[in-house]
């Protein structure tokens, strides 16, 4: 094993000397250490926000030294969930949940795709809308990590990434902050009647008018009104099952994160070994610190993809065995089986099924 490890080194490092010319890595994204804004007091109008599981980019996402899809499946909730906890600890908002689907509760929803995440650089996309139709991001997010971020034993509720979560929350805070007191008190309103038009168009249609700027309202029913007395109903059981449902990924974010962290951490040293093999003079041939560099690239190689195994079975798991959700919807107690996005699908079939149930007594 030895003998074939070192013929494989050697057929690398000749390999590095033949070519006639290496293309440079491109360089690395500044490092964003951005202060997290928090509130001071609890806000007047408190808008909650439902942020869907990410997309990616699998051609640009995926590691260049292997991670694979296994590891975009942890990242497209594991990153949600990271700017779900920085969006709660600001302050400045109610409440933020992961969701696989749009949260048709919220009055925010942000929607993300992954563009590049390896550990040293961690790259994308966010856009958030309001309840209205008006846009509040549309944005790239960029972060570039350094030694520093992996100086120490990887530790999950340490990301190295953080500053970027807190820049994304600050942008939203700006924007809020933007919004005067009847404004926000508008959008709750267009919330709730939004929320009742996805229930019923008949009845909840005609308070909402379509513009070039987004939805107007231009009614509210009654507070005594019957079809908005049980819209209220049920969207509190819709509050009930989101809690549960963002229950699902924390618990996901317990199970992966330590293994994720130090997923991260090999794939940055690895990525940087690989870096500083680029700056060996090939003309010198295998000098014993080259030799030194490439086999420990190797052996951090062989973490990464042990580390890579271990998420695919995690996260499979975690999909295979995800455990009902227990909610209620008009009094009832319901148990939901399944995926996360199969137990969502079945929630609004029988959320529409409780409507017109109520609708015909």
């Amino acid at each position: 094993m030895k003998t074939a490890l070192t013929v494989l080194l050697a057929c690398l490092l000749v390999s590095c000397s033949s070519a006639p010319e290496r293309a440079k890595s491109p360089e690395l994204p500044r490092p964003v250490d951005t202060v997290l804004r928090v509130a001071s007091e609890p806000p007047s109008h408190a808008l909650n926000i439902g942020i869907r599981v990410f997309e990616a980019n699998e051609a640009e996402g995926t590691s260049l030294y292997g991670a694979q899809k296994q590891v975009l499946s942890v990242e497209k909730r594991y990153v949600p969930y990271q700017l779900k906890k920085t969006l709660d600890r600001s302050g400045y908002f109610g409440a933020v949940r992961v969701m696989p689907r749009e949260d048709l509760s919220a009055e925010l929803n942000i929607t993300g795709r992954l563009i590049e995440s390896d550990g040293v650089v961690l790259k994308f996309s966010i856009k958030a809308e309001d309840a209205a139709g008006r846009i509040w991001l549309d944005r790239i997010y960029q972060d570039g990590a350094t030694g520093e971020d992996y100086s120490k034993d990887p530790d999950y509720n340490k990301d190295p990434f953080h500053g970027l979560y807190n820049q994304v929350a600050n942008d939203l805070v700006e924007v809020l902050r933007l919004r005067s007191e009847p404004e926000l008190q508008t959008l709750l309103d267009i919330a709730t009647v939004v929320y009742g038009r996805s229930l019923s168009e008949e009845a909840f249609g005609r308070y909402l008018k379509e513009t070039e700027e987004g939805l107007v309202l231009v009614g509210l029913p009654a507070l005594t009104d019957p079809a908005f007395v049980r819209v209220q109903r049920i969207r509190d059981s819709e509050y009930l099952f989101a809690d549960s449902i963002d229950a699902h990924y924390e618990s996901l974010q317990r199970q992966v994160g330590q293994t994720y962290a130090w997923w991260q951490h090999y794939s940055y040293e690895l990525i940087m070994g690989n870096r500083r093999l680029e700056t060996i003079d090939a003309t010198r041939g295998a000098t014993s610190g080259s030799w030194y560099s490439l086999e420990r690239v190797y052996k951090t190689y062989q973490e990464s993809k042990m580390n890579e195994d271990a998420l695919r079975e995690l996260t499979e798991s975690f999909d295979r065995e995800t455990e009902p959700t227990v909610t209620e919807i008009a009094g009832k107690v319901v148990q939901l089986h399944g995926t996360l996005d199969f137990q969502v699908d079945e929630w609004r079939r029988l959320l529409r099924q409780a409507w017109q149930q109520e609708t015909a007594l």
